[in-house]
């Protein structure tokens, strides 16, 4: 499955380009894949992209992301799908994963959920 999703987040370093925020974003999405969180979505490794960063205001950053994988679980619908991924990322956050990222709790929506081929399109991180 291809998920995309919004991360709306108040950074704690402002002066990050584009770049080194993707690059950090990524950095981050390994240190919680590493320590086993999203491990109820999949089992496998999850292919991640940063498709972009944007800062429509103050501090306050935008990142596109798209998640690939083979769901754990694949007969869920799709809110059921996209309620265990939230679940997961805040896991992750009270675990302090992506702490670099952000001081706070960031929001995350899910922009879509989608089969893909059956040869992953994106390479795990």
């Amino acid at each position: 499955m291809r998920y995309e999703l919004e991360l709306d987040m108040l950074e704690r370093d402002r002066a990050l380009s584009d770049r080194q925020g993707a690059m950090l974003l990524r950095s981050e999405f390994q240190l919680a894949l590493n320590a086993s969180h999203f491990s109820a979505v999949s089992a496998d490794d999850i292919a991640v992209a940063v498709a972009s960063r944007v800062v429509p205001q103050e501090g306050v950053a935008r990142y596109r992301v798209a998640l690939e994988f083979s769901e754990r679980t694949p007969d869920l619908d799709d809110e059921q799908a996209r309620a265990l991924l939230l679940r997961e990322f805040q896991r992750a956050l009270n675990a302090s994963y992506f702490w670099r990222m952000s001081s706070d709790d960031f929001r995350v929506r899910v922009i879509s959920r989608a089969l893909v081929a059956t040869r992953p399109t994106l390479h795990a991180t």
